[in-house]
């Protein structure tokens, strides 16, 4: 079969999504199959970094859009950047040859693509599926930075609908976002609901304390609590910093940021407002070495903002978990972090409240270490039965496969 894949992200790209596609695009040739992507041509976190306009990787045909790099410092240009990248998609797939692929995949991010996509796709007599791993505009309504009464958030939500009913299928990462789509009007065949899997190429398995990552950052002898992944504004950091505040006098805790995002500099000015010594950042590591990055935490933090159960979907998780480690989750219930954390015990859940937080913080320091290692196996034994990479990635390939079968 062949595939064209349509993303902002893609390899190298430390953005997740771009990861977790070439992880996916790695599967599909590695079955046979033929995949282009199409892509824009600079990091999302460092517009001065350019990549290669047209490359083979690991058998992967990728070709680079030269869009707009105003980055994402202001509306207006991070607006330009997306506009840009849409047109030249938009000229690029006029030309695209009828029945010239199998199947378009298309993603959530940015917002008007996939209507692109979806449409050129359908004229072209090509199979679209839609992998859903936001919901925009719905999640940036619930975080309250767009109103729905704004135009722009209804076009977004009429396009949105438009892209799902007219998609051939839909993957959606957990029950949240399919039971948002049903309520739409989707037919429930058209939706495959299918996690994310940890993208890591190892796991750190050596004696804790002599992790590289720890000895080069002097995080020995301390509880390493980490929040590693896009600083965005859909995932509230406040209760977590506030935590942090809180527990500046007792010196076993240390809260390492590591990612970047609009939310960076809070992390930032906080911790200098504050005159806080517990708060490290560090910028996103590659992937090669992220096993060794994540290994160093004693527990990571899986955050998810109020009213953002089935817009979003933190897949951090997974890594955590499938490296054994225990989970702070912060936000609302249920979710789909609370329903996996319900079969698993020892980890920590908290709504956004800094006291409760502290509290079990505080409690997990006294555990001494039992507490983490008893979580941390039950949460590896949940992650190699449910979410093994091999295993979610040849379910989504015989989604597709089946996806080409259908009339």
């Amino acid at each position: 079969m062949r595939f064209l894949i349509i993303t902002q992200f893609y390899y190298p790209d430390t953005v997740a999504l771009g990861q977790h596609l070439y992880d996916l695009s790695a599967t599909l040739t590695g079955k046979g199959h033929q995949v282009h992507v199409i892509t824009s041509g600079h990091a999302y976190e460092n517009m001065h970094e350019r990549y290669l306009r047209k490359e083979t990787i690991n058998g992967v045909r990728v070709s680079r859009l030269r869009n707009t790099a105003f980055g994402k410092s202001t509306i207006m240009g991070r607006a330009t950047d997306i506009i840009s990248f849409d047109l030249l998609l938009l000229w690029k797939l006029l030309f695209m040859r009828k029945k010239g692929y199998d199947i378009v995949i298309g993603m959530t991010s940015p917002p008007f693509t996939s209507f692109i996509s979806g449409k050129i796709a359908r004229a072209k007599k090509i199979k679209f599926v839609y992998w859903a791993m936001d919901l925009q505009p719905e999640l940036s309504i619930a975080s309250g930075l767009l109103s729905e009464k704004n135009i722009l958030a209804k076009l977004l939500l009429l396009a949105g609908l438009s892209i799902f009913r007219k998609a051939d299928s839909i993957i959606v990462l957990d029950k949240y976002m399919k039971q948002y789509l049903l309520s739409k009007g989707i037919h429930p065949r058209k939706i495959s609901v299918i996690p994310l899997w940890p993208i890591m190429e190892r796991v750190y398995e050596g004696e804790h304390e002599e992790n590289p990552f720890r000895i080069a950052h002097q995080f020995t002898g301390k509880i390493v609590i980490m929040y590693s992944g896009n600083h965005s504004f859909v995932h509230p950091l406040d209760t977590l910093l506030g935590a942090a505040l809180g527990l500046k006098d007792h010196l076993e805790f240390l809260f390492v940021f590591i990612g970047e995002g609009v939310k960076k500099k809070q992390v930032s000015d906080f911790k200098l407002k504050n005159k806080l010594q517990n708060i490290i950042q560090l910028p996103f590591q590659p992937i090669e070495s992220i096993h060794l990055s994540l290994g160093a935490a004693d527990v990571h933090v899986v955050i998810l903002g109020e009213g953002q159960v089935g817009f979003t979907h933190p897949g951090k998780i997974y890594g955590a978990m499938f490296i054994g480690k225990p989970i702070i989750y912060i936000g609302p219930a249920p979710s789909h972090i609370t329903d996996m954390l319900a079969e698993c015990e020892g980890n920590i859940i908290v709504a956004h409240n800094t006291d409760k937080l502290v509290a079990e913080l505080i409690s997990f320091s006294n555990s001494q270490g039992n507490l983490e290692q008893m979580a941390g196996n039950i949460n590896r034994v949940y992650a190699c039965r449910h979410f093994d990479p091999g295993l979610v990635k040849n379910k989504i390939v015989e989604m597709l496969e089946k996806c080409n079968l259908k009339p």
